[in-house]
């Protein structure tokens, strides 16, 4: 076996203590001809997640490599990637796995890796993911939710499958380090404009061309953690925080068509269209949807979504306390409250 890390798994951690050994073993399940290294960042969490890192450390000091914080460095905005992994970083690919989901094939890294060594025109492997409930109970969805064949997928087709729905889980990626660094100390304005950190990967490296697809299921996503960005947003009432994603991610779809000079403008004009009108029922502004400027975005709506546009046009508030009713209800089916 060669000696030279050829993997490099990035981990960030935060109160997952619950979690975290069930992430980690699913690191070291993996059984691969070359050497593979996990950094592991903790965010200064109050419970035992950085005990529980350490000791695995300490029992893999091989693979497990941890980053521990005395003072959370989320809360100071600082870029914790850019500050305090990359540097720590040495292999010819990066794989990222967030503290509370996990790897279920233990050939996951070993799969990605030959298909990256085979296929050097593409800039980033994927592969399907299970969804699990916050006790680990399979619920049934999985990502991308469409059927799709073990392959390349060209970049347009990729942009696609991401302007429809959230299709590829973070535990999926598999990037090429010179690239993601690349992306990580140079990030072009749609990333650093966007509020969450999956899309902005999804559309940078599907804008870069091909991609290869793995129909293998081989991590798993942790729905309803308590520390989660969707559990955070799903139990936020105060409406000026809520109206912050809406906000982030149409300058996201902005930023990303000026970015491609518009060459993927039709794609995503329905999502961004989406998210207008979302912020406009949560400012009561429905009607700024209705004028000549905005017509682009509320022609290509649904036509069920027109005509929610125009009930919010006449009626703004009761559109707003129905829409966060409904709101309410679906985030509970989900599991996030």
């Amino acid at each position: 076996m060669d000696n030279r890390i050829k993997v490099s798994v990035y981990c960030l951690a935060y109160n997952h203590s619950a979690y975290i050994e069930q992430t980690i073993n699913g690191f070291l399940s993996q059984k691969t001809d070359f050497r593979y290294e996990v950094i592991i960042h903790d965010d200064a969490s109050p419970d035992k997640t950085a005990e529980i890192i350490k000791k695995y450390e300490n029992e893999y000091p091989d693979i497990i490599k941890g980053i521990y914080q005395t003072k959370n460095q989320y809360s100071q905005r600082i870029n914790i990637t850019r500050t305090f992994v990359l540097p720590q970083l040495n292999g010819e690919y990066v794989c990222l796995c967030e503290g509370d989901d996990f790897w279920t094939d233990p050939y996951k890294l070993q799969k990605q890796v030959d298909v990256m060594d085979e296929f050097l025109d593409c800039h980033l492997c994927v592969h399907r993911t299970s969804e699990v409930n916050v006790t680990g109970e399979p619920t049934g969805v999985f990502f991308p939710n469409v059927d799709l064949n073990s392959g390349i997928i060209e970049s347009k087709e990729f942009l696609k499958l991401c302007s429809k729905s959230y299709s590829f889980h973070t535990s999926s990626y598999m990037f090429r380090m010179s690239e993601w660094c690349k992306y990580i100390q140079n990030p072009p304005k749609f990333k650093t404009v966007c509020d969450v950190g999956d899309e902005p990967y999804l559309l940078y490296f599907g804008q870069l061309g091909k991609v290869y697809y793995i129909n293998d299921v081989m991590s798993s996503y942790r729905r309803g953690v308590s520390t989660s960005w969707s559990n955070r947003r799903a139990s936020e009432t105060d409406i000026n925080k809520i109206i912050k994603h809406p906000t982030a991610m149409i300058e996201t779809y902005l930023e990303f068509d000026k970015y491609t000079n518009g060459k993927y403008h039709n794609l995503f004009l329905p999502k961004t269209a989406n998210m207008k009108l979302q912020l406009s029922i949560f400012t009561k502004s429905c009607k700024r949807l209705l004028n000549k400027a905005e017509r682009e975005y509320f022609k290509s709506l649904p036509v069920a979504k027109r005509v929610i546009a125009f009930f919010g046009a006449i009626f703004p508030g009761l559109l707003l306390t129905c829409y966060l009713r409904r709101l309410k209800r679906l985030n509970k089916r989900k599991g996030y409250l």
